[in-house]
């Protein structure tokens, strides 16, 4: 009997070592899906441990500590920001803060939140927006960012995933694992942009009523600094693009003044010590 020996070209690859480009993508899908899960893991422990931060101890720990600046220099526009404000906070609903408004010489029209119940407007804030409705709503927004802890919540965030990431791949900072928690982390911000754009747009609307100017901040940003279509270049911005808030906030203030008008513009609050109205809850 005559032996054949099979040619060695049909048996190479199954010793050659090499990876097949099926189970290249399998072990991509399974690193990209293990890093998925540890990113969303760690937002939930951070979430949760934000969520526990009691108003006493965040007080403590960041109320006095950020800032040792105070109003002394404040122009006199200033007070009337402060009135609007203190009435906002007078709500009930309102995490127990000890809240402060804080003036900052700055030219750049801007308001941002910090820990422990501050909140920050700067000069360029009080030149461009001189509409009381209008800075209710903004400082509304602010207070939206405490009411949810966003503020905590990304300090967290940054710190389980710096500390995370960092162990496993020794930093964090460039390549593609940074770039993608990036992404991640943009996506997040702007969430909480929305969620604080209602709840600031409520709250101010519960004060103020059916008053004009609430939104008259947010067109002028947009005719300054979209005017062409960006809302595709959301995906690498912090915040939503400008028209894109506009348009939800437009919708709410309608569907606000429609509830309103079926109750039969019936106040929804109590008088508080200070005469101004408490509303009993937020639309």
């Amino acid at each position: 009997m005559k032996f054949i020996p099979r040619k060695i070209q049909k048996t190479a690859d199954n010793s050659s070592g090499k990876e097949s480009r099926i189970e290249k993508l399998k072990n991509f899908g399974c690193v990209v899906g293990g890093l998925a899960v540890l990113y969303f893991a760690i937002g939930f422990v951070a979430d949760f441990a934000a969520m526990r931060v009691s108003e006493e101890t965040e007080a403590k720990y960041f109320g006095a500590t950020y800032f040792s600046m105070q109003s002394e220099s404040a122009p006199p526009e200033f007070d009337r920001v402060r009135k609007t404000f203190d009435r906002l906070t007078q709500d009930k609903r309102l995490r127990p803060l000890p809240y402060k408004l804080v003036y900052w010489n700055e030219e750049t029209p801007n308001a941002f939140a910090v820990p422990g119940g501050w909140v920050i407007v700067t000069q360029g804030l009080l030149d461009s927006v001189t509409n009381e409705t209008a800075m209710a709503f903004i400082l509304g927004h602010e207070l939206g960012h405490h009411q949810y802890r966003h503020t905590l919540r990304g300090i967290g965030r940054r710190l389980l995933i710096a500390l995370t990431f960092g162990f496993m791949f020794g930093s964090v900072d460039g390549g593609v694992v940074s770039g993608a928690v990036d992404l991640a982390e943009l996506e997040h911000s702007r969430h909480d942009e929305r969620q604080a754009d209602d709840f600031g747009f409520r709250l101010a609307y519960s004060g103020f009523g059916d008053a004009d100017g609430y939104l008259d901040f947010f067109v002028d940003l947009r005719d300054q600094h979209e005017k062409g279509d960006s809302r595709w270049l959301k995906f690498v911005n912090s915040h939503p693009p400008t028209s894109e808030r506009l348009d939800y906030l437009k919708d709410l203030q309608e569907k606000l003044a429609s509830r309103k008008s079926e109750n039969g513009n019936q106040p929804t609050g109590k008088a508080s010590p200070g005469g101004a109205t408490v509303p009993s809850s937020l639309p």
